[in-house]
């Protein structure tokens, strides 16, 4: 939630800088400096509110270069609420205003658009011209092979013995980027005797226009979802990032990870295919801090017959995939990266899981940039592939 400047003051008092938040900062870790520890940034907004300290460049670098993975929090005696100090402090100092942004504006609030603008995408992926996306665009070394564009229908109907109806939140990124994990989704719920809701008016979750400060967007994206979606119905996610998001901003509503759904359901009649392999799991900080369901991908993991599942060493630091931390902190961020790729070459992964689309491109991209052949899926697609799920 976003604070007004006197709840921003009141919240960053309670901190008292005991320090048990710095090692669980990455961005302290690299850099050594408390203006970049969690504690040394609650000391600068409040100082900023207070007008003790200007509003200047130095200050926006220290707070740009937070991931808001919100580790801290879990470290904090105080329970203080990083995150909203934060997601505050962009909102009311920090707003960055582009053409760019107000471009991905529409693309993100609106999925007529990014369908339309992934199109040509797909098609010049599909003529193998994916050299020349990455020349019109430093992003573009990010993109996965996509599928063809789904245009979702608004009930996944099971065919299965009935028991009970699930939301399913698409997000902006993994509708357009990563629709083989909500395909894979809607099979195994469907499997497992649950109607599948695809509100058509659901839209991004606002995460990332918080990230970039703007306030009246974010506002805007979750009054959207609002009126989107039923409060008395699940509403599942697959992306951490959009669930940690939704948790904040819309508290009344159930949201859920798709995992930590799944592990409590009945999969008596559910049959699932061994799998003789060793799974390596990524939490991402989303899951972990916020929505604290990461021990459910383990649990869901571990109902394939024969499968090894274990943590990728590191699993306390962000991989850097913090949303559009790639692009506007891409130091820092392939700095995060190289630790975990270091952790995927010392354990010989072959399979890396990971709940989050953020955290799936950027490592991805840096698995392919060093050679690396490993295989970086979402726990729905493992288990669905288990269960019989074909990808098209």
């Amino acid at each position: 939630m976003t604070l007004s400047i006197k709840e921003l003051i009141v919240e960053a008092e309670r901190c008292v800088a005991c320090g048990l938040c710095l090692p669980h900062c990455p961005t302290y870790k690299k850099t050594g400096s408390e203006a970049d520890s969690p504690r040394g940034r609650i000391q600068l907004m409040r100082a900023v509110a207070q007008d003790i300290l200007p509003n200047n460049a130095r200050f926006n670098a220290h707070i740009d270069l937070c991931l808001n993975c919100r580790s801290c929090e879990t470290a904090c005696p105080n329970s203080v609420n990083y995150g909203a100090l934060v997601d505050t402090s962009r909102a009311l100092f920090m707003q960055k205003k582009s053409a760019w942004l107000t471009l991905a504006k529409l693309f993100i609030r609106h999925r007529y658009l990014a369908n339309a603008l992934i199109w040509p995408i797909w098609l010049a992926q599909q003529c193998k011209l994916s050299s020349i996306l990455k020349q019109l665009s430093p992003a573009a070394k990010l993109l996965p092979v996509l599928d063809m564009p789904v245009a979702w229908k608004s009930l996944y109907a099971t065919t299965s013995p009935k028991k009970g109806a699930v939301s399913l939140f698409l997000g902006c990124a993994s509708s357009a980027l990563d629709s083989q994990t909500l395909k894979a989704s809607i099979y195994v719920l469907n499997k497992l005797g649950f109607d599948v809701h695809i509100p058509t008016q659901q839209t991004c979750c606002g995460s990332i226009a918080r990230q970039m400060g703007d306030v009246a967007e974010s506002n805007k994206l979750v009054a959207l979802n609002q009126r989107s979606f039923d409060p008395n119905m699940p509403i599942l996610t697959v992306a951490s990032g959009c669930g940690a998001g939704l948790n904040d901003y819309l508290a009344d509503y159930k949201i859920q990870d798709i995992s930590a759904f799944l592990v409590t359901c009945d999969w008596t009649d559910a049959p699932i295919e061994p799998l003789s392999e060793r799974i390596f799991v990524q939490d991402p900080c989303t899951l972990k801090n916020v929505q604290k369901s990461h021990l459910a991908v383990y649990a869901l993991l571990k109902k394939i017959p024969n499968a090894d599942i274990s943590a990728l060493a590191g699993n306390s630091q962000c991989c850097g995939g913090a949303g559009a931390y790639i692009l506007t902190q891409s130091e820092m961020a392939d700095s995060l990266l190289n630790d975990k790729l270091t952790a995927i070459k010392a354990s010989k992964v072959v399979i890396l899981a990971t709940s989050n689309i953020g955290c799936s491109l950027h490592i991805a991209n840096g698995l392919r940039e060093q050679n690396l052949v490993v295989s970086v899926l979402h726990p729905l697609q493992i288990i669905a592939k288990q269960m019989g799920y074909q990808a098209a």
